[in-house]
């Protein structure tokens, strides 16, 4: 008969930490390194601007922005910024 063990999430976490070695692992992602970024609809609802007002906006240089790809993309921090 197989047995089974029960074990909490917590002392799983342990167990493998215990077996990872440290330089293996993934550096942590603190909360405030993360940056969200914006759509250019997510941001028209956060500044309570049209699609037009934001691409004058950004063409001025008044409204930062960031290009992925062929995506344009808005951080949090630059719209609180306008915000204020």
């Amino acid at each position: 008969m197989d047995n089974i063990l029960i074990i909490s999430k917590n002392d799983l976490r342990e167990l493998l930490e215990e077996m990872i070695p440290a330089q293996t692992k993934a550096p942590e992602i603190k909360e405030k390194d993360e940056e969200v970024l914006y759509t250019t609809e997510e941001a028209c609802k956060i500044l309570k601007c049209s699609k037009p007002t934001l691409h004058r906006g950004k063409k001025e240089g008044i409204v930062n922005h960031i290009r992925i790809g062929n995506n344009i993309r808005y951080k949090k921090s630059d719209l609180l910024k306008l915000i204020k």
